[in-house]
Formats: C-alpha cells, structure tokens, sequence
C-alpha cells in the first residue's frame, strides 16, 4: 500500500509542477500583452491611445480559483497564495500599464 501512496504522490507532485509551469507562462503572456498594448497606446491618437489604456487588463487570461485541482495546487504547491493574485504580480502589472517598466522576455 505505501508503494501505491508514493506513486500518488509522485504524480500530484509532477502535476503541480506542470500546473506551475503553466500558471508562470500565462503571467508572462499577461503581462507582455499589458506591457504591448501600452506601447502600442504611445502611437495611437486621441481618443484612440486612451481607449486601448483604458482597456488594457480586459481579456486577460481567466482565474482558475475555485477549481479543485487549482485549488489543491494553490494549498500545497504555493502556501496558499495564488501566484496570479500576488501582491507583486498585480503592482507589475500595474507599472507596465503605466509604462514605469519595461517588461524584459
């Protein structure tokens, strides 16, 4: 019975650095999107520049709290904090839509 636990184990442990890998590539598209869509604002004319800065968090990728499976990772993989709602991602991404950072890839 042990072995079969260890395995479990193996598994949820290899899922939650899949699961990881993947929420680290959606906070990087964010917030080269965000970082993008301000520079692009710097070339528009008015009102065209203060619409897209307007809109400029609006179809980011969705949250995923409140699924199971996100939910378990978020406890046992992060410490309970969601690394999309960290208190450092969301003021980065508060800096690039203002342009007091360059988002470096």
């Amino acid at each position: 019975m042990s072995r079969m636990n260890c395995a479990y184990c193996d598994a949820f442990y290899e899922f939650c650095e899949l699961i990881d890998s993947l929420v680290n590539d959606i906070i990087h598209l964010e917030a080269e999107l965000v970082s993008t869509r301000y520079e692009l604002s710097l070339y528009l004319k008015e009102p065209h520049n203060e619409f897209l800065r307007s809109d400029i968090f609006s179809s980011l990728g969705r949250r995923y709290s409140g699924n199971d499976a996100y939910d378990e990772y978020v406890k046992r993989f992060c410490h309970n904090q969601d690394p999309q709602e960290s208190d450092e991602k969301v003021e980065h991404m508060w800096k690039l839509s203002r342009g007091l950072c360059k988002y470096n890839i």
